[in-house]
């Protein structure tokens, strides 16, 4: 027998224990026990849908959105070692030289459905990854970029020459500072107008942090397009490239396959400042 709880929320009682685990981790505390013991959602409006209560029940008694538990990620699963990670940090790089060739669409489609996983702030979930997968996507959106940089004025004011100069060696296709001639670009924005977004920007940069770890975890070469940001204040039309708003945050990753190797990780050990407060 199955209870339907607003659509989004359903409890198998024949499966539940009754054993609250549900309820008392449940942060906002939307989940309530009903006069038989059931854990239950009398106010939607007052669930973050983190479905903290979906993967802490454990006898798998609730659906959520539709999900079944039983294909969950389960404990135990094959997970880095703490020294992996370690690794990892290690040998991280930001590469701005890169190969040719475009990256394979399945590959980018893995990154994606895992990066649906990454925080948000009160689970607001309000975060789009435009793509740009290829080289031929790269170079339409390059012109478009170009020509809202030769268009701008303020006043009687043309683009100062720290932005004009590399502008135009882009348009002549002698060299690409802004976007390191990468086959792929992707951009993170938030919406910040949607209901509960409390943390867009810091929304967006762990979202980017988590694509630069699971990209180069597929084995691709990324790199963080600061200058972008940095021509979107000076030009603020430049967000009318990205489909964007020009009050929505964002922030922008090159990737592609690496055109240089590096033969060892840094060693930085220490270059942070450590704080004890005991």
């Amino acid at each position: 027998m199955t209870d339907i709880n607003r659509d989004f929320f359903k409890l198998d009682r024949d499966k539940c224990l009754k054993c609250s685990q549900c309820i008392h981790d449940c942060a906002f505390r939307a989940l309530k026990a009903n006069a038989e013991g059931y854990p239950e959602i009398p106010h939607p409006e007052a669930c973050m849908r983190c479905q903290h209560c979906f993967a802490i029940c454990p006898a798998g008694a609730i659906e959520f959105d539709g999900r079944n538990p039983a294909d969950s990620v389960k404990p135990g699963a094959e997970l880095p070692s703490a020294q992996a990670v370690s690794n990892w940090m290690r040998l991280r790089r930001s590469v701005r030289h890169f190969t040719g060739g475009d990256v394979p669409r399945e590959k980018l489609e893995r990154i994606f459905r895992s990066l649906a996983n990454a925080p948000t702030g009160c689970n607001a979930r309000a975060l789009t990854f435009t793509c740009y997968p290829n080289r031929a996507a790269m170079e339409k959106f390059k012109l478009d970029f170009i020509n809202k940089l030769e268009t701008h004025r303020e006043g009687d004011k043309i683009l100062p020459k720290w932005l004009a100069v590399p502008a135009i060696r882009l348009r002549k296709g002698l060299e690409d500072v802004f976007f390191r001639n990468a086959p792929g670009m992707v951009v993170v924005s938030c919406d910040e107008t949607a209901p509960g977004v409390t943390t867009p920007k810091e929304d967006v940069i762990a979202a980017c942090t988590y694509f630069e770890m699971i990209a180069q975890a597929e084995g691709l070469a990324t790199c963080w397009c600061g200058f972008l940001d940095i021509v979107k204040q000076a030009v603020p039309t430049v967000a009318q490239a990205l489909g964007l708003r020009e009050s929505t945050p964002f922030y922008a990753m090159l990737f592609g396959e690496s055109a240089v190797r590096y033969a060892r990780g840094v060693q930085r050990d220490g270059y942070a400042a450590v704080k004890w407060q005991d």
